[in-house]
């Protein structure tokens, strides 16, 4: 059995074989014309090669992993200068030291891995500095009212991988070989096209937490980039012949697409004769590949990135805060493959339950002065609920890791939480102990939050340490993992010289402005719709949305100047649906979880989001009761396509995603839906 592993891996690197007689095989995506094509790919080396030239790619890297206690490295930062921001990202592949920490502990372990490279062409800064460095693309910073460039290239060679498969429409097969030889199919099973894993070396950019047009060069998801050195096949180019006699713009790029648009600056004055405008809100949001099928396996890669859109929530703080330092802080769980459980049904999750790193680096340390106040921007990058975690500060002093009681705090510091999802709290909810006050907070798959950071007064270390609110359940299902020996994101050191610094108290925390307020007697905000999502499975036991996993076909019909009321129902007791919708953030009126016995009720002004968890549901015999979270949102300034889906992002891949088509009654013609994946 173990020559047949080696041999299979020396076919194709990427695939992953269990040695052991074990009903359940980690393995990435692969077509069922892989191996056919993978022999073929060995022949015409030569002339990927030759066309692979111009796009070098990333180096071979021996071990040099992150370790426990490095100093904390912030990630290049590409800015925008004279109202524009410009930057070349390619998509490439490189082996890459990550560090992991599970139940055997600390280990260093080399994957190969599709990563982001960047370059800022007015300064020619570039990222990663240093190659050894694994983790999330260049931070992007740029202003409300900044036009946005980003130059997409795909240089990803296919046959490092093994996907060499051009045909877009058929699921990756996964073979179990068995300890008597021979092999049986492991996966699709029951999956079909297009909501299965798939077309792991195509890809795009989703500009996540965006408030900016969907269609054409803008935050759109529907367009598929291919590797520079995979031509369209006769299939993708049909396909692109159709949609330009029709007028669209193609689906299929080969190998480069770019993003060009314009965050919105904040409206003017508000007249209430005319339909309502939101702006941009500045804050911290991020960008990742978002190529259904894809998404989760080159998340767990580490193809995401924050991105900062500063306004004038920023200057108000810095006018505060005088000398305000910022940290940007991408939370990452780094792996090569996704693990598929037998079924029926089939399961999907994260291979390894790796680690979560920060900018690549495990229990990195960062340093403080007394007194001194920060602004911290987490981004929770991970691709699965294993990093649906809760978080909060103990005391190395009083640090135990079989006693994570928050009350036990010990030397901690002292932290405000000024943002959700890159939206702005209102002062309310600034000052509200279940909200901004509160010293714990939790940060669902796709969710950020800003958090002002102040060290006490006397030099000390503290511990930034998580708890997972739903267990981790890994392949064969034995049941939930015991956590990490010492669950700690990262270490705070408080040295130096005391800063005197004050944090704001609510009369002097920003207010909203009026854009991203909700007046109740405004007949813009009548609520004109009410759409219920039932985050469930299809027949087959495959994730869905009402019962049908996602097939290309719009489902949502919304009309543009409207409001509407989502009711959103989780009916999985296992885990949690983080819901996340493109363009128009929502807000939260309603969270009830039916395995809590105190469900608070959320009170005007809410709290805005584009990310939420949905809580697990409850089953009782043969009854179960859903977890529930009620939104309701505008739809302003932006018709056109785009998605919702799960941000458990294995579950989007295989169907828990729909369609969203925001109508324009002044322009109702409706373009046919180009998803095609």
């Amino acid at each position: 059995m173990e020559d047949a592993a080696r041999k299979l891996e020396a076919i194709d690197p990427e695939l992953s074989v269990d040695t052991a007689p074990s009903p359940a095989v980690t393995a990435p995506a692969r077509t069922r014309r892989d191996f056919l094509g993978g022999a073929l790919a060995a022949f015409s080396g030569l002339a990927i090669a030759d066309i692979l030239r111009q796009y070098p790619l990333a180096a071979q890297t021996p071990p040099n992993c992150s370790t426990v206690g490095n100093p904390f490295v912030p990630v290049t930062e590409f800015v925008s200068k004279g109202g524009k921001l410009e930057a070349n990202i390619t998509v490439s592949q490189a082996n890459r030291s990550v560090a992991v920490i599970a139940q055997a502990g600390y280990q260093c372990r080399q994957m190969l891995l599709r990563l982001y490279e960047g370059v800022e062409p007015a300064t020619g800064a570039k990222w990663p500095p240093n190659i050894n460095v694994p983790g999330p693309g260049p931070v992007l910073r740029c202003r409300t009212g900044d036009r946005v460039v980003i130059h997409l290239l795909n240089s990803i060679d296919p046959a490092k991988f093994g996907q060499v498969s051009k045909d877009d429409h058929a699921c990756n097969v996964i073979n179990q070989l068995s300890p008597s030889g021979g092999s049986t199919e492991l996966y699709p099973g029951s999956d079909t096209p297009p909501s299965c894993l798939h077309g792991s070396n195509i890809t795009n950019l989703h500009y996540h937490g965006t408030h900016v047009t969907p269609d054409g060069h803008g935050d759109n998801v529907m367009i598929d980039v291919l590797p520079i050195s995979q031509a369209l096949t006769p299939a993708q180019q049909q396909e692109n012949q159709k949609r330009q006699q029709q007028g669209l713009p193609p689906t299929y790029y080969r190998g480069r697409f770019d993003n060009d648009f314009t965050i919105p600056k904040p409206p003017p004055p508000d007249n209430p004769s005319q339909p309502m405008q939101m702006g941009q809100a500045p804050g911290t949001h991020w960008y990742h590949a978002h190529k259904h099928g894809a998404v989760a396996l080159q998340l767990l890669n580490g193809m995401a990135g924050a991105f900062v859109i500063e306004g004038e929530f920023d200057d108000q703080l810095r006018s505060l805060i005088p000398g305000l330092t910022e940290k940007v802080i991408v939370i990452q769980q780094l792996g090569d493959t996704i693990a598929v459980c037998a079924g029926p049904p089939i399961n999907t999750g994260i291979g390894g339950d790796p680690f979560p790193l920060v900018n690549g680096q495990v229990q990195p340390v960062i340093t403080m002065q007394p007194g001194q106040i920060q602004r911290w921007r987490l981004v929770n990058a991970t691709m699965s609920q294993t990093a649906y975690i809760k978080y909060w500060f103990l005391g190395k002093d009083v640090y135990s890791p079989s006693n994570l009681d928050p009350a036990n705090k010990g030397y901690v510091p002292a932290i405000r939480q000024i943002a959700y999802d890159g939206v702005q709290l209102a002062p309310e909810r600034y000052g509200d102990p279940a909200f901004g006050q509160s010293q714990v907070f939790v940060v669902a798959p796709g969710q950020r939050i800003d958090l002002l950071v102040q060290a006490p007064t006397s030099p000390g270390t503290s511990l930034l340490v998580f708890q997972a609110v739903t267990p981790t359940i890994l392949c064969p299902n034995p049941g939930p993992l015991p956590p990490p020996a010492d669950p700690i994101l990262l270490s705070l050191n408080v040295t130096g010289s005391p800063v005197s610094a004050t944090l704001p108290t609510q009369a002097q925390f920003p207010q909203m402005p009026w854009w991203l307020q909700w007046n109740e007697a405004d007949p813009r905000n009548k609520i004109v719709n009410v759409r219920k999502l039932a985050f469930n499975s299809d027949g087959t036991g495959r994730p869905a949305i009402n019962g049908k996993a996602f097939n290309g076909v719009v489902d949502q019909y919304p009309v543009l100047n409207t409001a509407e009321e989502w009711i959103l129902e989780n009916y999985w007791a296992s885990s949690i649906h983080p819901y996340h919708i493109h363009v128009n953030p929502f807000q939260v009126i309603e969270v009830y979880d039916p395995n809590k016995s105190d469900n608070p009720t959320l009170t005007a002004p809410y709290n805005w989001h584009d990310t939420i968890a949905i809580p697990p549901a409850k089953v009782v015999g043969a009854d179960t009761f859903p977890g529930r979270v009620r939104v309701r949102t505008r739809y302003t300034d932006f018709a056109g396509e785009f998605v919702l889906h799960c941000h458990i992002l294995d579950h989007e891949d295989r169907g828990m995603m729909q369609a969203v088509q925001i109508i324009d009654p002044k322009n109702p013609k409706v373009a046919p839906p180009n998803m095609h994946h």
